[in-house]
């Protein structure tokens, strides 16, 4: 037999150890737990502004003594404090740039076509008995205002392009713009000559309807012109119409006699609200496509005046009527917000949301 080497023993041993702790010290450690990654927070929606056009007025709604205003949410800017005026309609191209068009009178009474640039003031026409502003839109570099002029002893239509006059027809009673697009960079317009629905452009007036019919709101999409408006249905009724390319394609009897019926469009969905007065009471009701969303809530009497999708949410501009006095009121989704009590004497008549 070979005899034990007892060093080699010992060394062996103390290798055996240091293995065995290395191995202990290995299993001690712990095996650290994934991290749960943070869910990211959506970013948080930038908030609307809102901008109103309208008139301060002194002691009845319906007068003439009443002075054109702006106001961005709850910020009032008075457009004409010293002459007799209105702000009739409004564009926004972003949260700072607001264009309004309507009318200032004269000291002799005239009116002259006005449009106010964040506030400031500039005139379209000279003084006629019936010059105003009706409709505006802003499109890239093209400032379009929409408006009636005294011409020849009578009112035409007309449009101005970044304040270049041109003629859209003349010369009938119960004749307005009221609604401004463009197609592929020519402006189209809504509105009414005599007492037909009517679309223009730059080269031609053509009706769309009938007598007794009314366009209220144009809208493009890519070459097709829709033509939002109402019109009479039967001895009880009006009904709400919509025109594309000249031809009706929509139609919702309302059930009544609507004094108007103000629209928009989201994609091909069509939302609008009807004016009824009955009895001294004016009632409203906001419509998406043929379905009737809501009557607007509030006092005893009620008239809308404009509307705007954002967000999927619906709001409607209008105003509470109390005899000569009334209260400037913002409905999103049929809850209405009072944006200006009676004692602050506001009548809005338009809004746009950015």
């Amino acid at each position: 037999m070979r005899k034990l080497n007892f060093k080699s023993v010992i060394v062996a041993f103390g290798m055996l150890a240091v293995i065995s702790a290395c191995s202990k010290k290995s299993d001690d450690l712990e095996t650290p737990e994934p991290e749960t990654p943070e869910t990211p927070k959506p970013p948080t929606p930038e908030a609307l502004t809102f901008f109103y056009a309208g008139y301060r007025y002194q002691t009845d709604y319906k007068g003439a003594d009443r002075n054109a205003i702006l106001s961005v949410d709850d910020s009032l800017v008075l457009l004409s404090p010293s002459l007799r005026s209105d702000a009739l309609a409004i564009a926004a191209v972003n949260k700072k740039e607001a264009h309004i068009t309507g009318y200032q009178k004269t000291s002799t009474g005239q009116q002259r076509v006005a449009y106010w640039k964040n506030g400031k003031i500039s005139f379209l026409t000279q003084a006629g008995n019936s010059n105003k502003g009706t409709a505006i839109n802003v499109i890239g570099s093209k400032v379009y205002v929409g408006g009636t002029k005294d011409s020849n002893g009578a009112s035409g239509l007309y449009l101005w392009t970044n304040g270049v006059e041109k003629t859209k027809a003349c010369c009938l009673a119960q004749s307005e713009l009221t609604s401004i697009t463009e197609v592929a960079g020519e402006p189209y317009l809504a509105g009414r000559f005599a007492s037909n629905a009517h679309m223009f452009n730059n080269e031609w007036a053509m009706s769309i309807a009938g007598p007794n019919t009314y366009a209220d709101y144009i809208h493009a999409i890519n070459k097709d012109v829709y033509v939002l408006g109402h019109a009479n249905y039967n001895s009880s009724s009006d009904a709400a119409m919509v025109w594309k390319n000249r031809k009706e394609v929509f139609k919702l009897p309302l059930g009544d006699f609507a004094s108007d019926v103000i629209g928009t469009m989201v994609g091909t969905d069509y939302y609008f609200v009807a004016n009824f007065y009955n009895g001294g009471k004016g009632t409203s009701v906001v419509y998406k496509n043929k379905t009737k969303l809501y009557q607007l809530s509030g006092a005893a009497s009620i008239t809308a005046t404009a509307i705007q999708v954002v967000s999927g949410k619906v709001y409607v501009l209008g105003n509470y009527l109390n005899g000569t006095k009334s209260s400037a009121v913002l409905w999103t989704n049929g809850k209405p917000q009072v944006l200006f009590a009676e004692g602050k004497k506001i009548y809005l008549n338009d809004f746009v949301v950015k």
